[in-house]
C-alpha cells in the first residue's frame, strides 16, 4: 500500500525489486513480535530504510509524507485517511494467509461481522 501520490501508485502489480528506492513502513504490536506472526509478508527481507511503527494513524502519515510502503493485505480502513491511500498487488510468489480466532462462548462484533465479509471477498 502506498499514498494515492506515490510514483508507484498508478502501478497494476509492483515486486520488491520496485519498492527498493522506498522506505518500508511495518505495524508491529509489541517489542517481542515475532516475525512468523508478522502483518506483513517480506518482513525478514532486507530494506535499506525501515521504520516501525506501532500505531496504523502514523504508518499512514508517513505513507503520505515520505513516499513509504507497506506490505499488507490491502484491507485498509478509510476512516485512517483510506481515501489517500492505495493498494498495489504484489507480483511475487509469497501467499498470505488470512484468519481470525473467536472464543468458542463469544460472537462475533458487528465490526467483527464487517471484516469476516470483507474477507470473503478475496477467498479463493
Amino acid at each position: 500500500m502506498v499514498s494515492k501520490d506515490h510514483p508507484l501508485a498508478k502501478c497494476t502489480s509492483v515486486r520488491l525489486d520496485d519498492l527498493k528506492p522506498y522506505p518500508r513502513l511495518s505495524f508491529v504490536q509489541g517489542t517481542y513480535e515475532s516475525s512468523n506472526f508478522s502483518e506483513e509478508l517480506f518482513s525478514n527481507e532486507p530494506a535499506e530504510r525501515s521504520i516501525k511503527v506501532s500505531d496504523r494513524a502514523a504508518i499512514v502519515n508517513l505513507m503520505i509524507g515520505l513516499n513509504g510502503y507497506t506490505i499488507s493485505s490491502g484491507i485498509f480502513p478509510k476512516y485512517l485517511q483510506g481515501d489517500s491511500i492505495v493498494s498495489i498487488p504484489l507480483k511475487e510468489d509469497e501467499v498470505m494467509h488470512i484468519g481470525y480466532i473467536l472464543n468458542k462462548d463469544k460472537e462475533l462484533s458487528e465490526l467483527g461481522e464487517i471484516y469476516i465479509e470483507a474477507l470473503k471477498q478475496y477467498q479463493k
